[in-house]
């Protein structure tokens, strides 16, 4: 039942615009694993309080935005723009990451943000709106709280109902680090986790709805539980892999500062785990690294992957790579090309450096050419598709266990996709699967691989 504001009963004209759909919301997320999660509580608050979703136009917009790239920063002020000038009735909000840093400048650069709330106090969201939308304020209400020492975790729960096959469910925020080109630290504060029965209680709550994989994720994942003196990550993947339900636990991204041996005996050993990890190390070069500001080097991620390989032979790990940092010359682009190639990693995410400003890195002097930027990202990028594929070839022949994300018919026939251990993308095409054959969304299935191209592979259900 649709909760009104006060004020608004079927005996005036607010009823009249509630009937035609203004209290009609959609969340619009950029950014990382935790803003997603973030936006599923968003959207469970805003349900309990009334508000209807929807997936088209809507009365009530809101942007969870991301900061970690210009571009990302970019696009939402570019989609706050679309929606008002496609509605100068709706309300935009924007939330999240990129208010937190810059909203003081936000007010001013950006007049069609209505509401503007950075990665604190979201839980009180719905309010917010309720009392901007009847106040009919022309002035966009800023508000952003700094972090501060001793700040608590955000614990934004989402309802049952999850939509995601795979949800994600944030049990650490915030940073330790200083890197000199990152902007999270600002953003998210300081690291905090979800206590470990609170974690064990959200899992629950999603395998009991039928959920198979669980995504654990964080600013700073690796950090999990070292602010509550009693946890850390694979104490607390030991714990959710003894619940009694058929499933999987896939980690979000782990610093490589933050990769303990017991952690990779974990991912190796514990057959809840998937065999995939995430490990940003950002570049190859010692002397770039240095500039980064990274508590590594080199030889340490290259360690790392050995002996990752060494206890979970196969086992799929992936990288970020920023390419064109301030002072980069050819030969630590090279360096970082060559090892990556060596290493082999099963997928690489590449970005071209991004000034943040108000971090130390878009001060710095030796500014890589535009040109030269574009050339190397494409080199790594090119580089990236023949990893993949390689990794992909590996699969042939072999049998998958593999989640059922979507089942969908094209031009090409009936097919159902979905994900292995590794992240692989497996596409399962039904033609020839035998009469009666189906696949439900959700379930897990054995695929053996007979078939490979550039980004996924093909098989058959055995």
């Amino acid at each position: 039942m649709l909760r009104l504001p006060r004020g608004c009963s079927p005996l005036n004209e607010a009823w009249e615009h509630c009937k035609l759909g203004k209290y009609t919301f959609r969340i619009i997320t950029f950014g990382c694993p935790v803003n997603q999660c973030e936006s599923a509580a968003l959207e469970t608050a805003m349900l309990r309080e009334g508000y209807v979703k929807t997936e088209g136009r809507a009365r009530i917009n809101i942007i969870n935005s991301c900061v970690v790239t210009g571009s990302a920063a970019a696009e939402a002020r570019r989609v706050a723009r679309k929606i008002k000038r496609e509605d100068p009735q709706a309300l935009v909000v924007l939330a999240g990451c990129y208010p937190q840093v810059y909203h003081s400048d936000l007010a001013r650069q950006l007049p069609e943000a209505d509401i503007i709330i950075g990665t604190k106090g979201r839980a009180d969201l719905p309010g917010i709106i309720r009392r901007r939308d009847w106040e009919k304020s022309k002035n966009p209400v800023v508000l952003v709280r700094d972090h501060a020492p001793g700040d608590a975790f955000e614990d934004m729960h989402f309802a049952p109902g999850y939509h995601r096959v795979r949800p994600v469910i944030k049990i650490q925020e915030g940073c330790n680090e200083y890197c000199t080109y990152c902007i999270i630290r600002k953003a998210r504060g300081k690291s905090r986790s979800l206590p470990p029965a609170r974690v064990l209680a959200r899992v629950r709550e999603l395998l009991e709805e039928g959920h198979r994989e669980i995504i654990l994720a964080g600013n700073q994942l690796g950090l999990y539980g070292q602010d509550l003196g009693d946890a850390d990550l694979p104490a607390v993947v030991e714990e959710i892999s003894r619940l009694p339900y058929d499933f999987r636990i896939r980690l979000g991204y782990v610093e490589p500062m933050n990769i303990s041996e017991r952690l990779l005996e974990t991912v190796a050993a514990n057959p809840k785990v998937c065999k995939h990890l995430y490990i940003p190390v950002q570049s190859c070069s010692d002397r770039v690294l240095k500039k980064m500001g990274r508590r590594y080097r080199a030889a340490d991620f290259t360690s790392i992957v050995h002996r990752a390989r060494s206890l979970s032979p196969g086992l799929s790990i992936w990288t970020d790579l920023i390419v064109g940092f301030p002072g980069e010359e050819e030969e630590d682009h090279v360096v970082t090309r060559e090892l990556i190639r060596e290493l082999a990693p099963a997928h690489l995410h590449v970005f071209p450096y991004s000034p943040r400003p108000g971090t130390p890195a878009a001060c710095f002097s030796g500014a890589v050419r535009p040109d030269v930027k574009r050339r190397r990202v494409e080199e790594m990028r090119n580089l990236d598709r023949q990893l993949v594929h390689s990794y992909n070839l590996s699969m042939l022949g072999r049998e998958l266990r593999v989640l059922v994300e979507r089942v969908a018919a094209d031009e090409r026939g009936a097919a159902a996709e979905g994900y292995a251990d590794n992240y692989v993308k497996v596409v399962i095409p039904l033609k020839g699967q035998g009469q009666g054959f189906n696949l439900a969304v959700g379930e897990f299935v054995r695929v053996k691989v007979d078939a490979v191209y550039s980004r996924e592979v093909h098989g058959r259900v055995i």
